[in-house]
């Protein structure tokens, strides 16, 4: 193991919650029903594959991208100025010991750039990170494999040297299919997610220590 990889939604914030509201909401705006049910099988997914799949059931003439922005730009005024979101317990523990060990860190997740560096800079996290990749940047993102595989690479690492952490059903298949070693956060807020493909799963962040990632992965 040389290197971790983080997801951002579920892993170092709790917010798979907030986003399904605010797609809700989105929905909502241009017409379109939905519950919270329907947006657990999108969790760790892009916002553009979410509304790609609602897009046709809208009451008047809009876009994916109006649909993506508009929920971006709730979700961002959410964060900026809510009081009630904060950094997943342990998740700062687990990255100043590996900061403190020279253990690289990258984040690879499907948010839009503008909320990655929103949620980084609310938390003072942006400088953590050697390599940061959003994969709404990237032609398909989870549970494509691409955005493990070019963080890997912009590490400078193969894949299976590097540890993925992850609380998706999707975010674990892109981390699998890319050839990683894959550690789950069964995170009961990010609804039911099929873990299994992931290497070991754990009930908390805490759980997770840079020994531990070394016996796992040997």
């Amino acid at each position: 193991m040389k290197a971790v990889i983080f997801d951002m939604d579920g892993v170092i914030i709790d917010s798979e919650s907030i986003h399904a509201d605010m797609k809700i909401r989105t929905l909502t705006h241009f017409g379109i029903p939905c519950s919270m049910e329907d947006c657990v099988a999108y969790v760790g997914r892009s916002a553009k594959a979410f509304f790609s799949d609602f897009v046709h059931l809208a009451t008047k003439p809009v876009s994916v991208q109006e649909m993506v922005d508009y929920k971006h730009k709730i979700y961002l005024e959410y964060i900026i100025d809510s009081n009630t979101v904060y950094p997943i317990d342990g998740i700062l523990d687990l990255l100043y010991e590996l900061h403190e060990n020279n253990i690289p860190v990258a984040l690879a997740s499907s948010a839009d750039r503008k909320i990655i560096n929103a949620v980084l800079t609310k938390f003072g996290l942006a400088d953590c990170f050697k390599y940061i990749l959003s994969g709404a940047e990237l032609p398909a993102s989870k549970p494509n494999p691409a955005i493990y595989s070019l963080t890997a690479k912009a590490l400078g690492l193969p894949p299976k040297d590097c540890v993925v952490i992850e609380d998706a059903t999707a975010g674990i298949a892109a981390a699998k299919d890319a050839g990683t070693y894959c550690i789950a956060y069964d995170n009961p807020n990010s609804g039911p997610q099929d873990l299994s493909r992931a290497d070991v799963v754990v009930n908390s962040i805490n759980d997770i220590n840079l020994n531990k990632i070394m016996q796992l992965t040997h």
